[in-house]
């Protein structure tokens, strides 16, 4: 995980360079191919991580077969990173290369291992028909909430109250439903208001929904806590990406406005709008 996002931002740094900006310090300005470029080669990585970092919490829940396809899905995420570059004519800095290649090596190794590992644990649906049927709805539902109550910021992008459907979708169903609601819905609703890097979206928003939805059954607190873990997360991938896209201070004011504004009003709703869907239906509470 750590030669994967040492080696991208270090990759980041000198693309900026040899576009004639010094630091992410200054007011960067990129043409809009350069952005989605950028934006894509940050996001490959962070997916990497993700996966890497969602292995070995599985590890921790003795799914280790599980552990070794995210390990995977780890190597395959870092590769994709280094293959943007080419993909969009750009030259990667060779050393980058190697470190996140040296990375997806080990996510590799240990994803084969993984699978290699016998499992006590009975074979299970990645998602089961009722988790299907539930995540369709409430990725429509995000995607609308998104499309039709959102504010575009001067900074670029927008803010929603979306992610109250993904944190509710969480809390009730789990981390399975919440994380694809959070990748399906997030993805909808860029496509359908023209955000161009909406990408972005798939570890952000996945990764938040994977995170609530471990409070499933818990405590307010624990559930509160959570979810604002998610939001964190959520709107640090997206502040990792701007730095590099917008420059440090832009970067900052947005990183503000995702963790505030759209996450905290967001986090507010949802509890209390599961709770109040808990109380009214019982089987909620299951």
């Amino acid at each position: 995980m750590a030669l994967i996002v040492v080696g991208a931002t270090y990759g980041a740094v000198l693309m900026l360079r040899s576009f004639n900006f010094q630091d992410i310090f200054t007011n960067v300005k990129l043409s809009d191919p350069m952005k989605v470029f950028i934006s894509l080669y940050l996001t490959a990585a962070v997916m990497g991580v993700g996966f890497a970092g969602t292995a070995l919490f599985m590890i921790s829940k003795q799914r280790v077969r599980f552990a070794g396809w995210l390990g995977v899905l780890s190597a395959v995420s870092a590769i994709a990173t280094v293959l943007v570059g080419p993909a969009y004519g750009v030259i990667i800095d060779p050393s980058s290369v190697a470190i996140i290649s040296i990375g997806a090596a080990l996510c590799l190794l240990g994803g084969i291992l993984g699978l290699r590992t016998s499992s006590t644990q009975p074979a299970e649906p990645l998602l089961s028909t009722m988790q299907i049927a539930n995540s369709a709805a409430l990725s429509a539902l995000t995607a609308i909430m998104t499309g039709i109550a959102f504010v575009p910021s001067p900074t670029g992008g927008f803010t929603h109250i979306g992610d109250t459907v993904i944190l509710i979708a969480s809390l009730l169903f789990g981390s399975k439903v919440g994380a694809v609601t959070g990748v399906i819905g997030s993805v909808a609703a860029d496509m359908w208001v023209g955000y161009p890097r909406w990408f972005v979206s798939i570890p952000a928003h996945g990764l938040e929904g994977l995170i609530a939805g471990l409070g499933k059954g818990k405590s307010t607190s624990v559930q509160l806590g959570l979810c604002i873990l998610g939001g964190i997360v959520m709107a640090s991938v997206y502040f990792y990406v701007n730095i590099f896209i917008k420059g440090w201070a832009l970067a900052v004011i947005s990183y503000g406005r995702d963790l505030f504004l759209q996450a905290g009003i967001s986090i507010v709703l949802a509890v209390i709008l599961t709770r109040t869907l808990q109380r009214v239906l019982p089987r909620f509470k299951a």
